[in-house]
């Protein structure tokens, strides 16, 4: 990356510093060495989750042989591990790894901005006490801000707020006498002993209360509006012990680990597959668990399929078993309200209570909670496809951990960052700066309209709550999301890095008044500066806008300068349909149309853009006042070997592989004077060379307007004689140094438009826009604001 415009504050900026973040950090240190690297985190301490839930009995809902990393094993025998235990195993990892130093405690991530000139994020954080409370009250100063620039964002975030939990209204709570509590921020001192406690919800965390509670003497109610899927796992391994010393420690955990992906894999399927069976088996194993006579019908049978909602997992049964003591029971009814002593419920029998517990699930959030912003485009995270379930459509070197439903978190964790470092380490490798997914623009446009699933698969109430948030999935790879780990393995770890997804380089400072505009369902990149009569500026073949630059400066003072990239060449998507020069011509007008300029307008081309203004001008002369035509295309058959060699079919593709040597081939071609072939020019070059449509346009076009022999002449004769009657006021201008379009198209346009007014430039080549910069704004300022612009103009040399 030594040719950089721009240079970044750390390669790869991670947000969050809990199971993911961390993760991601040791992969980088495994695998991308070369990388810097921080964490941003907005708490005080790391562990995520395991650090900020702190209610009693929180343990891991998976297995800790895949709850654990690839890298480092879990080592203790225990399949389910309490929090605490997990916490140190995360903060152990971080130090084992060097992770630690990199951490920037209480920095909340708020904004991160994309500029594709410098290939640079900027993101902004704000500095937090670092407590987990919900925000800070309107009238409190505003925290302070700082800025860290990375070359990659890796959010880590999780997909909840740690701000405060869900709490739906329950009517009458500001009555009850006793003490409200969610999970999310347990209070310390709470004491429960003796104490009747009723526990609001049905899921994981409340089935996990419940014998915990039980176990510190209280009474307690668990109360449910509908039931879950409440499966018993044991809490020990016992193939842990019966491999100890007989095989290599790695190779024990491997089994152990694959023999756990396999169990939940084989669960999951059948479940999907039979669920009637997996239902009844279910079913079954609560009845045999519980008292005799207790309603299993009305309180342990949802009345969903198993794995719509994620299956409450209780190791040893503790859960059963705190029922079976006589400490702990399952109610299942509705609230109607709150009072004094505690609740009535819709049935009409009353739940004394001294503690409420709402174990009523989690408050969704995309992204950290952060805006998104891509070259001033903010990202509408609900309405983004995203791809492979880790990247989001148009976002550059972005990613985002999301872990599987359905099994470990961390399964999936680990296989986000191995392939993050697949792609930095193939960004290094073959000098790209950018690697952008992109999504067909049907795929899009159903996203837009909300006909796409969201990433998370489950029809939890807090999912549904949330799933206007999250990002949307496809139908079919690159662009799902399949909770199924060995497709997920061959995708990530082993899978293709370049399917349906950009390489590019940075090519500059991001110009002032530079944006992106929807243009009939495509995306073309334009440049609008000052006010005035509208000057549209058309640059040439494989080229972008960002030739225009030096007469951006010089004429937006007197004119409404509009540049774009035309269809397929720079930023813009390609045509529907094979490029050509009237089409080109037709996206110009359509743009012009979407800006909202009115009336006629004066048009600049360049070599190809000089063409493509003649033939705007042909067809719709009534919207031309002036034409300026600098090294156009169109006046003569010769042009430079290199070109007519491209018309050839075998050769064509092949000599327009992106590479360096051919970028600074292509500029000595254009310029005279070497000094501007400088190593951001190059960079510039190589990008456009390297963007996906490129190639493919250019070929269209120059078999459309030439063959090996040299520039076609019936489209030339054709264009000029209906142009030439329209005597439109033209100024044409050349370099007499051109390697492209050679000089002698000079003496051709004089025969073909000899209304006009001509100049060439001394010791110039094929860019004078560039090279002789003031001189051409000067030329071009006094011929359009001559009002006497008419056929007998003298030429100017």
């Amino acid at each position: 990356m030594s040719n950089r415009p721009d240079v970044a504050d750390v390669d790869v900026l991670i947000v969050g510093a809990g199971l993911s973040g961390i993760g991601a950090a040791c992969h980088l240190r495994r695998e991308s060495p070369d990388r810097t690297f921080a964490i941003l985190e907005s708490r005080a301490a790391s562990g995520g989750t395991w650090d900020l839930f702190r209610y009693p009995g929180v343990r891991s809902d998976s297995d800790m042989f895949t709850l654990g990393y690839s890298f480092r094993p879990w080592a203790r025998t225990e399949a389910v591990a309490q929090g605490g235990a997990i916490r140190k195993y995360i903060r152990e990892t971080a130090l084992e790894y060097g992770v630690e130093s990199h951490i920037r405690y209480r920095h909340r991530v708020v904004r991160a901005e994309w500029d594709s000139a410098t290939a640079v994020w900027t993101v902004t954080a704000e500095i937090t006490d670092g407590s987990d409370s919900t925000p800070a009250p309107a009238n409190t100063p505003a925290p302070e801000l700082i800025t860290i620039r990375c070359s990659f964002l890796f959010v880590c975030a999780g997909y909840y707020t740690y701000d405060a939990g869900y709490s739906p209204e329950l009517p009458g709570i500001a009555d009850f006498d006793g003490t409200v509590v969610h999970p999310q921020h347990w209070p310390a001192d709470l004491d429960v002993d003796g104490k009747r406690v009723v526990v609001i919800g049905s899921g994981a965390t409340a089935v996990t209360l419940v014998p915990a509670l039980a176990a510190q003497g209280a009474s307690v109610t668990m109360l449910q509006r509908s039931p879950t899927y409440v499966a018993r796992i044991p809490s020990t391994d016992s193939w842990v012990e019966k491999l100890h010393g007989k095989v290599p420690r790695r190779l024990a955990h491997s089994i152990v680990r694959w023999k756990h992906i396999a169990i939940s894999m084989l669960a999951f399927q059948l479940a999907r597959r039979r669920p009637v069976k997996v239902r009844a088996a279910i079913k079954g194993a609560a009845k045999r668990q519980l008292p005799q006579g207790f309603d299993v019908d009305r309180h342990f049978t949802p009345r969903y399929e198993p794995w719509d909602q994620r299956l409450c997992f209780v190791p040893d049964g503790d859960f059963f078993k705190s029922i079976r003591s006589g400490r702990a029971t399952v109610l299942t009814d509705t609230i109607d309200h709150f009072d004094g002593a505690g609740v009535v419920l819709g049935s009409g029998d009353r739940l004394d209570a001294d503690i409420t517990i709402t174990a009523t699930g989690l408050t969704l959030q995309a992204l950290g909670g952060m805006t998104l912003v891509v070259d001033g485009e903010p990202v509408v995270a609900a309405r983004t496809p995203a791809y492979k379930g880790m990247m989001l459509s148009g976002v550059p070197n972005f990613a985002l951990t999301l872990g599987y439903t359905n099994a470990s978190w961390t399964l999936r964790a680990d296989l986000v960052a191995e392939y993050v470092c697949r792609l930095l380490n193939h960004l290094r490798d073959r000098g790209y700066h950018t690697v952008t997914p992109r999504a067909s623009s049907e795929l899009r446009t159903q996203a837009e309209q909300g006909a796409l699933r969201p990433l998370i698969d489950l029809n939890s109430g807090y999912v549904r709550r949330g799933i206007d948030k999250l990002p949307k999935q496809g139908t079919k790879a690159p662009w799902t999301m399949p909770h199924n780990y060995l497709r997920d393995l061959k995708m990530l770890r082993h899978g293709s890095l370049d399917d349906e997804v950009e390489f590019g380089h940075a090519v500059g400072t991001q110009r002032p008044g530079t944006r992106r505009t929807e243009v009939d369902g495509r995306t073309i990149r334009c440049r609008v500066t000052g006010t005035g009569a509208p000057l549209v500026l058309l640059h040439g073949i494989g080229r972008s806008l960002d030739d225009w630059d030096e007469q951006h400066e010089r004429l937006s003072g007197q004119y409404q300068v509009i540049s774009l990239d035309l269809p397929g060449f720079g930023w813009s998507d390609p045509l529907p349909r094979p490029a050509s020069v009237r089409g080109l011509a037709d996206a110009v007008a359509a743009l012009l149309e979407e800006l909202g300029v009115d009336g006629p307008v004066q048009l600049v081309g360049n070599s190809l853009g000089g063409a493509v203004a003649m033939r705007f001008a042909a067809d719709r002369p009534q919207q031309v006042r002036a034409l300026v035509l600098a090294d156009a295309a169109g006046f003569g058959a010769e042009v430079a070997v290199a070109l007519r060699v491209l018309a050839i079919r075998p050769l064509g593709r092949l000599l327009l592989r992106p590479r360096r040597s051919a970028a600074i081939d292509t500029l000595r071609g254009c310029f005279r004077d070497r000094s501007f072939i400088t190593p951001q020019r190059i960079d510039a070059t190589l990008a456009l060379a390297s963007r996906p449509h490129s190639a493919t346009t250019m070929l269209q076009l120059l078999r459309e307007l030439g063959t090996v022999r040299g520039i076609r002449p019936g489209w030339r004769r054709d264009l000029l004689a209906r142009l030439a009657p329209l005597r439109i006021p033209t100024l044409v201008l050349w370099g007499d140094k051109d390697l492209i379009l050679p000089p002698s198209h000079l003496e051709a346009a004089r025969e073909a438009l000899p209304h006009s007014r001509f100049h060439l430039f001394p010791d110039t080549g094929h860019f004078p826009q560039i090279e002789r910069a003031d001189e051409f704004a000067t030329l071009v300022g006094n011929f359009l604001t001559d009002h006497r612009a008419q056929p007998e103009l003298q030429e100017t040399s």
